[in-house]
C-alpha cells in the first residue's frame, strides 16, 4: 500500500476527517457531508491594477468565494487566481497534466484553496474546521518516490508550534475585495493512489468493512486509471494511468467534424463535452447546419472501452497466475456514464458470466450512493476517518452521505 504520514495522528473529538484529490480537470475536497469542486488550474500572480480593472469591468452577480477565489502563494509572495477566477488570467497553469502533478507550488496552493472553501462550508453549519486529519489521493503514475517527495514538500511548508503542525491560509474574494486568514492544525496526513478512494467508499458502504478484492477503473477528463486492490493493498505493478479519457473522445470527434463539414470550422472540445451529460449529441456548425455526432461518439467510446477491457483481462490473467482473483469491479469518474455499459459487457463476456452475475459484480458509483466524480475524495475522507478511529481505539463509523455539493459553475 502506498501511503505515508505527516504529523502524528492524535484523533480526538475535535479532529475532522477530510479527503482530497487533485484531478486532471477538477480538484475535489470532502468533509462530513460536503464536497467542494473547482478547476485544477491556477493563474498569474495578481497585481493591484489587474484586480481593480477586473472589479471595474465585472458584471457578474455571482460573488461567491468559489467563483472569485485567490490564494496567497508564500513561495512567490503574491496572490494567485484559483479555479474559475483563472479565466481572467492571461496565463494559466494546470497543475496536473497527463496524470501527473506538474508543479508542487501550484498543487499546494490548490490544497489551501480546497481546505479554505471547506472551512467556509463548515462555518455555515456552526463548526470550525481548525483541526483535521487529511486523506489524500495522488495519481498512480507518480509512484512511491514522488509520494515521498510531495509529503516532504508539504511538511516543509507547515508552521510548527509546540510540536503541532499548522497550515496557514490567506484567501481573497476578488469580487468583494475581502481577505480572510485561517489556520488549520494538521494532525496527520495519509496518502494513497487516487482510485483507492473508490475502494474505501465500497469498503464502508457495500462491503460492510469486509475486505474484498476490487478492480477500480477511473475514467476522467484527460486520463483513465486502473487500480487492482488485493487484500486491502494496491497492486502497484498492475496499476497505471493512461493519457486517454473523455478529452480524447471529444478531440477526435471535433477533428472529424472539422474535416467533414466543408467549412473547416473547429468545434471546441468543451462545447462537445458540455452536451454529453444531457445526451444532446447535435451541434451547430456555422455555415454547415446541425451535425449529429452520436455515431462518432458510439465509435469512439467503443474503441476506448475495448482498450480498457483488454488491459483488465490481461491484469486478471496475471493475478490468476498468482492464485488471486477479483471479487468486484467498479467503474467511476466523470466519463463513467459514457463507457460503463460497454466495459461492463466486455468484463462479463471475458468471464462468461450470466447477466445476473455481471450485475452483481460490475458496479458503478451508485453502489456507494455517491456520484462517480466525487467518490474518490469521499473515500479519502473515510480513509482519514478510519485512521482517527484506529488511533482512538474505537470502531470506525461506516455511515456517510453527500448532501451538499459546492462547485464553481
Amino acid at each position: 500500500m502506498a501511503e505515508n504520514t505527516v504529523g502524528s495522528p492524535v484523533g480526538n473529538n475535535e479532529t475532522f476527517a477530510v479527503g482530497g484529490e487533485l484531478g486532471t480537470s477538477a480538484s475535489k475536497f470532502c468533509c462530513d457531508d460536503t464536497v467542494v469542486l473547482f478547476s485544477s488550474v491556477v493563474g498569474d500572480c495578481l497585481t493591484e491594477a489587474m484586480e481593480n480593472s477586473w472589479r471595474h469591468m465585472n458584471r457578474s452577480a455571482d460573488s461567491r468565494w468559489i467563483r472569485n477565489l485567490a490564494v496567497f502563494d508564500d513561495n512567490r509572495n503574491s496572490w494567485r487566481y484559483v479555479g474559475a477566477m483563472t479565466r481572467r488570467s492571461e496565463k494559466t497553469d494546470w497543475f496536473t497534466h497527463k496524470g501527473l502533478l506538474t508543479n508542487y507550488d501550484d498543487a499546494f496552493v490548490a490544497i489551501k484553496a480546497g481546505l479554505f472553501l471547506l472551512s467556509l462550508e463548515m462555518e455555515k453549519k456552526g463548526q470550525k474546521l481548525d483541526r483535521i486529519g487529511l486523506g489524500f489521493g495522488i495519481t498512480v503514475r507518480h509512484g512511491e518516490n514522488v509520494i515521498e517527495k510531495f509529503f516532504a514538500y508539504i511538511k516543509e511548508h507547515l508552521v510548527e508550534r509546540d510540536g503541532k503542525k499548522f497550515l496557514l491560509i490567506k484567501a481573497k474574494n476578488v469580487a468583494l475585495n475581502e481577505v480572510r486568514e485561517i489556520e488549520i492544525q494538521l494532525d496527520f496526513s495519509v496518502m494513497q493512489y487516487q482510485a483507492y478512494g473508490a475502494y474505501m467508499a465500497l469498503l464502508f458502504s457495500k462491503y460492510n468493512m469486509t475486505v474484498q478484492n476490487t478492480y477500480v477503473i477511473d475514467i476522467g477528463h484527460g486520463t483513465w486509471i486502473k487500480l487492482p486492490v488485493v487484500e486491502n493493498e494496491a497492486e502497484i505493478g498492475l496499476s497505471e494511468s493512461f493519457t486517454e479519457g473523455i478529452f480524447t473522445i471529444t478531440r477526435n470527434i471535433s477533428n472529424v467534424i472539422f474535416e467533414s463539414s466543408g467549412q473547416k470550422f473547429k468545434i471546441p472540445e468543451q462545447r462537445l463535452m458540455e452536451r454529453l451529460p444531457s445526451k444532446d449529441y447535435k451541434i451547430e456548425v456555422p455555415g454547415a447546419g446541425v451535425f449529429d455526432f452520436s455515431k462518432l461518439l458510439e465509435q469512439q467510446t467503443t474503441i476506448l472501452a475495448r482498450e480498457i477491457g483488454d488491459k483488465v483481462a490481461a491484469d486478471v490473467a496475471s493475478l490468476s497466475q498468482k492464485g488471486q482473483a477479483i471479487d468486484y469491479f467498479i467503474i467511476i469518474g466523470g466519463g463513467a456514464h459514457l463507457l460503463f455499459d460497454k466495459i461492463k459487457k466486455n468484463i462479463g463476456d471475458y468471464f462468461g458470466w450470466p447477466q445476473e452475475v455481471v450485475d452483481q459484480r460490475v458496479l458503478d458509483a451508485r453502489a456507494t450512493g455517491v456520484d462517480s466524480r466525487h467518490i474518490n475524495c469521499v473515500g479519502f475522507m473515510l480513509l482519514a476517518r478510519d485512521q482517527i478511529a484506529m488511533d482512538k481505539g474505537e470502531d470506525v463509523k461506516p455511515g456517510f452521505s453527500v448532501a451538499n455539493i459546492v462547485q464553481e459553475l
